[in-house]
């Protein structure tokens, strides 16, 4: 795996509230194959750490989340997924409908753009993330 700097922008609106822009940068790994490319990096959160395991395969993007924040989204294209998001000791039901999932070939490195609307609990909001992986 070759490491990599990670930065990943969240542009949340949700369905009532303001706008809010998340932007943070890690140190992370890259493996990129000729089936797939996976992006790992671990980042600091109220609580402890999570764990990230960003994988593109077949024209899907798979999140997984583990730690202090817990969750597994499959993005593709025109879907809806259900799965759960955990704060321990709080797990709540979550739906993820997905807009767009793109490969974002860079100069330098690889990204990720996601456009998703999730509900958890009674919350909805849409998402515009993107996740960039460049040689560290």
């Amino acid at each position: 795996m070759e490491r990599v700097t990670v930065k990943r922008i969240s542009v949340i609106t949700p369905e009532t509230g303001e706008r809010e822009e998340i932007v943070g940068e890690w140190v992370g790994a890259l493996r990129v194959n000729a089936a797939e490319l996976l992006v790992t990096f671990t980042e600091p959160v109220e609580g402890g750490k999570v764990f990230n395991r960003v994988l593109w395969r077949d024209g899907a993007l798979t999140v997984d989340r583990k730690g202090a924040v817990s969750s597994t989204v499959t993005f593709r294209a025109g879907e809806t997924s259900t799965t759960e998001l955990s704060y321990p000791p709080i797990t709540l039901p979550m739906t993820v409908e997905t807009e767009e999932v793109l490969l974002l070939p860079t100069p330098v490195g690889v990204g990720f753009r996601v456009i998703f609307t999730s509900n958890v609990g009674e919350e909805r909001r849409r998402t515009e993330l993107t996740v960039t992986a460049i040689p560290a």
